[in-house]
Formats: structure tokens, sequence, C-alpha cells
């Protein structure tokens, strides 16, 4: 049920991307984002330890605001190598029903995709809002799907050239199943940022840092992961 609600929200989303972008072209004062960066960070989780971000990772995000709310959507993805003992080991990694088990080493891919819709607060540069998650990987792992609330500071032009923006959003029950075992995790995501854009350029600079950290519920304590990824990338106002 909540991966079917996630994936309607997607739809959704896109729908009012599609929408809010036709208004920028035709010149409405509402504005649209699109931004690519590269994670530049580690993946620590049952398989890697951490596993240093290969240049397929990618991250590419659309936010803007339509009828006084901001919307955003991110892809996200890590792509790394699992961790072994050396030359002709193998990797070594905890299972979800307990134990361990070992498989080659392999090119792990980690995707999310992360849906959020945020209302300011007041005439501040704040917003509290919710958020859909969709995580997926390219090995026998549960699909999770998890809605969240959150805080953010939104990135507003404040100076002629900078902008700077966070936000802090946790999903406190995201669940999946793969076969028989069903697996929940609390998820923490967190992001500080900035953009800095030349004078009169519709282009600019942008970096940060992102944050994940999950945590099993009723699971074996070696079940987790955490993300840490500095991110630099180019964005441009439509």
């Amino acid at each position: 049920m909540t991966g079917a609600f996630v994936r309607l929200a997607t739809v959704l989303c896109a729908l009012l991307f599609v929408a809010l972008g036709s208004r920028a072209w035709a010149g409405d004062e509402d504005t649209f984002d699109l931004e690519i960066t590269h994670p530049i960070g580690g993946v620590w989780n049952e398989y890697a330890n951490p596993g240093i971000t290969y240049p397929p990772s990618l991250d590419v995000r659309a936010w803007g605001t339509v009828g006084g709310y901001d919307l955003s959507f991110e892809y996200h993805r890590d792509v790394y190598l699992t961790q072994s003992a050396g030359p002709g080991s193998l990797t070594r990694y905890a299972t979800l029903t307990g134990g361990f088990a070992t498989v080659p080493p392999f090119e792990a891919r980690d995707t999310e995709l992360d849906l959020r819709i945020m209302r300011p607060i007041g005439g501040h540069p704040f917003a509290i809002g919710l958020s859909g998650l969709e995580t997926m990987t390219n090995y026998p792992y549960p699909r999770l799907y998890g809605l969240g609330v959150g805080i953010a500071k939104l990135p507003d032009w404040t100076g002629p050239h900078v902008s700077l923006f966070g936000s802090a959003f946790v999903y406190p029950a995201a669940s999946g199943s793969l076969g028989p075992v069903h697996a929940t995790f609390a998820i923490l995501r967190t992001e500080a940022g900035f953009r800095f854009r030349p004078s009169g350029w519709p282009v600019y600079l942008v970096g940060g840092y992102q944050n994940e950290i999950r945590a099993g519920r009723h699971l074996p304590g070696e079940v987790r992961l955490n993300r840490s990824d500095p991110f630099v990338g180019l964005g441009a106002t439509l």
C-alpha cells in the first residue's frame, strides 16, 4: 500500500513539475530549477566499509515553487565496489535474518527516489514538509518505501550571488520485502549546501554535503547503512 502511494505521489509530482515548467517558460513568476551533481563520498553498509563512490554515481534534482508550495524531486544513485579482504577473496556480509554469507566482490548500485512537498513557515525561508521515499538496489535486498516528515531551509537568493539551503527528514518506518523476509528501517536524511551564481547567469554552481543513516528495526545489529556524500555540480534556473 505504501509503495503504491509513493509511486502515485511520484507521478503527481512529475505532473506538477511539468505544469511548473510550462509556467516558467511562459514567463510566470514561479521558477523551476534543475540540478545535476556528483557524489564524491562513500557508503558504509553490510557489503562495504566504506564503498567509495565511482564516477557513475549521480544526483539529479528538480525543484521549484507553485501555488505557495515548494516541491522537489530527487534521483540519487551511488555506485561502489563491495569490499573484500584482498585479491581473490570474497565479500562477507550480514544477512537480514542473522548470520553472514559471502559473494564475489561486485559493483553495487544503490538508487533512491525522493519526493518532497513543503510549505513555507510565514514569510521566513524555512518550511515544513512531507516526503515519499523509494530505495532500490542491483543486488538481493528489499525495495523500501517510506513516508517522512521534516524541516528545510529553502534555497532563496538572499544575496546577489549566494543561496544557502539545508534539510532534515525522518522516515520512521520505511519497509519492504524480499521473498518471505520483511524488513523495516528508520531512516534519517540530512543535507546542507550552497549555490553560487555569477551576476546575470542562469547557470550556477551547487555544492554541499548529504548524509543518510538507516537503522534496522527488529533486525540484526549488523544490518544498517550510513551514506556520507559531499557533492558538487551545476544547476540552472528555467
